[in-house]
């Protein structure tokens, strides 16, 4: 690789590199980097996988056939190979074209198999409740061309509405209609019926419903299988779906397939499964991955679609050996699986990949810090990669095999320096790498607080100290898993005032209410889970709405003894730079015991003000300034509780005797001509 003539001074490179060694992040991929901040990927790594999902999603788009409409994809894949950079790649590609959705479902957050149907239904609530490529969410993006197609339906030449703009108006327009004892949801319901006559007029509404700031959150708590309140339900005009773990898990196939059905005429639809290679297994016996197979096998036999739909695609990553099992049965079951061929095997890395993985690594690395390296690939050599690349190794491996080779060039430049010195320049240079984008995710938040609460068991002179009056005396996996479904990271067992006392924490960064009330709803459960309280971590700049069903719950968990915790950047750095000193102590020569006497008398642990926070007892006080919006007020009051499904089915009724033309100018009436209304018939 040629050298750059503007390259930035070697002692300015080597000072950065040595202050943080940009391949020592954990290159294990949690589920929100499949969602969040993109990660080192290498286009021409696995090309052909990712080439082969967006040909099956244009075949299947353009099939003339309903028949044709849906199909399955199998990788096949070893751990570290690289799998979640292809599924974060599909995601983004389908981002950008604006012709897709995508649904993430993780088996490893299926705590209890036997439920498999019910949980896989909140995977796709809460994989459309993540961002769109029209700057709303998933679900929005499908109600706005619903919405569209109502109002086409009603006018040829109706000005389209922007999904960005519809979501913004939506309430107004409800709230001006429902002033005149009009029902807009209702109106666009019965004429997207017209339009799709075989949907389910419930879900239909509620997909229509996303689109509200205000009650938005609530129908994706319906979509997703969740009880909601009579009078949401009321409010709402759909069923309360008050059922039982058992109920709701037997009546989510046909929802799903109602679901998925109906975002297919729409969009192309990608579902992933992923990580089926956990340890997991339902009350029969059988594993994770025969569970999920099953399920995928139910749904390509279950969805349907239309002959105008865009088509869906299922997509299954396992590992190698998993699939062979499958095979061997040679049953039909392994060709819905894999309908569109021969599952496809996921490369390992060659000489010009790894050489790739290094310098797009590097490439984020030097534009971060303003520097202009010599070479991409600069301090490496490009003679020394192709040689490791030779052995094939896993993305994982080489990502490994960079940190360490970086380290030993380090240590050769590097002067010898006191280990105080030592301490102090690794550590302070940790702090300085602190990146904003590091508060996204949950899971490396909550390894840092454990990381510190472990740590304080591990130091002899301060393990048996009270901290805020708790004394710690372990740090526990939070079970039964099955029930927590990776909602809670972990507790915190003790003695508080010589009294016993468990404090369970989850770390809640999520934007979207859905996830976030999820959450909740495991730290009030204080009985399943054994704890005395719960503790929400969470930036209150990240404030939750008076609207959302977590403001409910929040109160609900501050009346409980709990509390939200504000994580604040300045208080979880040192705890991070710390976790990262220990991670690499050899990389900086220094002991874990040496450590733990800089740790002590630096104070880092025991002062460390969000531990000691976590560890207070709560002051029994909603924090308001954590919160924003106005409650929801309740829009129907005429209606008795104990007859709502009578109501419900008389929104959805019909006058025959009215053509298809005429209910749809009646409808739609308001859409088009009131003022108030104007911004769901103007595009934006």
């Amino acid at each position: 690789m040629p050298a750059h003539s503007n390259a930035s001074a070697e002692p300015a490179i080597l000072a950065a590199l040595s202050a943080n060694n940009p391949f020592e992040r954990p290159p294990i991929v949690k589920e929100q980097n499949i969602w969040g901040e993109s990660f080192p990927d290498i286009p021409s790594l696995n090309a052909a996988a990712s080439d082969t999902v967006f040909n099956a999603l244009k075949k299947v788009r353009t099939a003339d056939s309903s028949l044709e409409k849906v199909t399955s994809v199998v990788f096949t894949a070893e751990r570290g190979i690289g799998k979640s950079h292809v599924i974060r790649r599909i995601r983004q590609r389908l981002q950008a074209s604006e012709e897709g959705v995508f649904i993430y479902a993780s088996a490893d957050r299926y705590g209890d198999l036997n439920l498999i149907n019910a949980l896989f239904q909140q995977s796709i609530a809460e994989s459309l409740e993540q961002p769109g490529s029209a700057g709303v969410t998933q679900w929005q993006e499908i109600a706005t061309l619903m919405v569209a197609e109502a109002l086409k339906a009603n006018k040829a030449n109706a000005k389209v509405p922007g999904a960005q703009g519809l979501v913004k108006k939506f309430d107004q327009a409800y709230q001006s209609n429902h002033a005149k004892g009009k029902d807009l949801v209702t109106d666009l319901t019965k004429v997207i019926r017209k339009l799709k006559p075989g949907v389910d007029p419930y879900i239909l509404r509620a997909v229509v419903w996303t689109l509200s700031e205000e009650r938005g959150s609530l129908a994706v708590k319906w979509l997703a299988g969740e009880q909601i309140e009579t009078q949401d339900a009321i409010d709402l005009r759909l069923p309360p779906n008050h059922l039982s773990d058992i109920e709701a898990n037997g009546s989510a196939p046909s929802t799903i397939a109602k679901l998925l059905s109906l975002v297919g005429e729409y969009k192309s639809v990608v579902v992933c499964f992923d990580e089926l290679d956990t340890i997991a297994a339902n009350a029969e016996g059988f594993p994770a991955v025969f569970v999920v197979l099953d399920l995928v096998k139910r749904l390509f036999d279950s969805v349907s679609q239309s002959e105008k739909a865009k088509g869906i695609l299922t997509l299954t990553v396992l590992l190698p050996n998993l699939w062979q099992h499958v095979a061997l049965t040679r049953d039909a079951s392994s060709e819905k699986i894999s309908a569109y061929g021969e599952p496809i095997s996921l490369e390992y890395l060659k000489p010009d990949t790894a050489k790739e993985l290094c310098a797009v690594t590097l490439k984020k690395f030097y534009g971060k810090k303003g520097l202009i390296p010599p070479t991409p690939i600069y301090p490496f050599a490009a003679a020394e990669i192709e040689d490791f690349g030779k052995g094939r190794p896993s993305a994982r491996e080489a990502l490994r095999w960079f940190a360490k080779q970086l380290n030993d060039k380090l240590k050769a430049v590097n002067p010898v320096v006191p280990p105080t010195e030592r301490f102090e320049s690794a550590y302070e240079n940790a702090l300085a790498q602190f990146d904003l984008d590091d508060l996204n995710n949950n899971e490396y938040i909550a390894s840092a607080l454990r990381f510190g609460f472990s740590k304080i068991l591990d130091i002899e002179r301060i393990k048996d100290q009270p901290i805020e009056g708790v004394v710690i005396k372990s740090v526990e996996e939070i079970t039964p898993r099955s029930k927590n479904n990776g909602r809670l990271h972990f507790k915190i067992v003790g003695e508080e005032q010589g009294e016993p006392v468990v404090i369970g924490l989850g770390v809640l960064q999520d934007e979207h209410g859905l996830s976030v009330g999820a959450g909740f709803r495991r730290l009030l459960d204080t009985e399943t889970f054994g704890l005395s309280r719960g503790c929400l971590v969470r930036s209150r700049d990240r404030k939750i709405k008076r609207n959302w069903d977590s403001f409910e719950y929040y109160q609900q968990l501050v009346a409980a003894g709990g509390e939200w915790v504000d994580l604040q950047a300045e208080e979880i750095k040192p705890l991070l730079a710390l976790q990262y000193v220990y991670d690499h102590h050899d990389k900086f020569d220094l002991t874990v015991k040496r450590l733990d006497s800089f740790a002590f008398t630096r104070n880092l642990l025991q002062r460390s003000p969000i531990l000691k926070e976590i560890l207070s007892r709560p002051e029994g006080a909603v924090v308001e300034d954590a919160l924003e919006g106005t409650e929801r007020q309740i829009l129907n009051t005429d209606i008795d509780p104990n007859d709502t499904d009578t109501d419900l089915s008389r929104a959805f009724e019909v006058d025959d005797s009215q053509d298809a033309e005429s209910l749809d100018a009646e409808s739609l009436d308001d859409i088009e001509m009131n003022a108030d209304f104007q911004a769901l018939a103007i595009a934006v």
